[in-house]
């Protein structure tokens, strides 16, 4: 096996395990959202940004099987937001080309957009299926800490894990 498989195997490994980590933490009783504002969703931002950054590395069955899952745990409705994740990080990965060519905030406010589009079909479907939902200013504020976080996370991503955005010229492989 090569050195840039080997490396490609270790970050998908290592993207898995940081994702199971996410969804313990939440899990656990920690009274972390008791000051009123929700929490965000590291999950989501982790996943666009080490796809943004290198898309080989987030192979959509990985998608699949930690959202997946991060629904039936967190008791939502199985299926809806995997597929928002899913169809949202797959029009990412075709617009990788042209995004690894645009600077942090254009890529923060791609981001942005994402997700909140995400939030707001979210709330259209469970809407139309008559779910009972948070309020709308709950919601947008979820949208909102989500992106704030975003940076933290790309920091994180590039210093402590070393992944890297790649340049236009590079192939998609590590």
């Amino acid at each position: 096996m090569s050195a840039a498989m080997s490396r490609l195997w270790t970050y998908r490994l290592l993207f898995i395990v940081l994702c199971l980590i996410v969804i313990s933490i939440k899990l656990l009783p920690l009274n972390v959202g008791e000051s009123g504002i929700p929490g965000p969703d590291i999950l989501l931002a982790l996943t666009l940004a080490w796809l943004l950054r290198q898309p080989a590395v987030v192979p959509i069955g990985t998608i699949v099987f930690i959202f997946l899952l991060a629904d039936f745990l967190f008791q939502r409705p199985p299926g809806l937001w995997t597929l928002l994740v899913i169809i949202t990080s797959e029009s990412l990965r075709t617009r990788h080309q042209t995004m690894t060519e645009f600077p942090f905030l254009l890529e923060w406010s791609a981001f942005a957009g994402a997700v909140f589009a995400m939030l707001i079909l979210n709330r259209m479907v469970l809407w139309v299926l008559m779910v009972d939902q948070t309020s709308l200013g709950l919601t947008l504020t979820h949208g909102i800490v989500t992106v704030m976080v975003y940076p933290l996370v790309v920091v994180v991503s590039k210093f402590l894990f070393g992944l890297r955005k790649l340049s236009p010229t590079e192939p998609e492989a590590i």
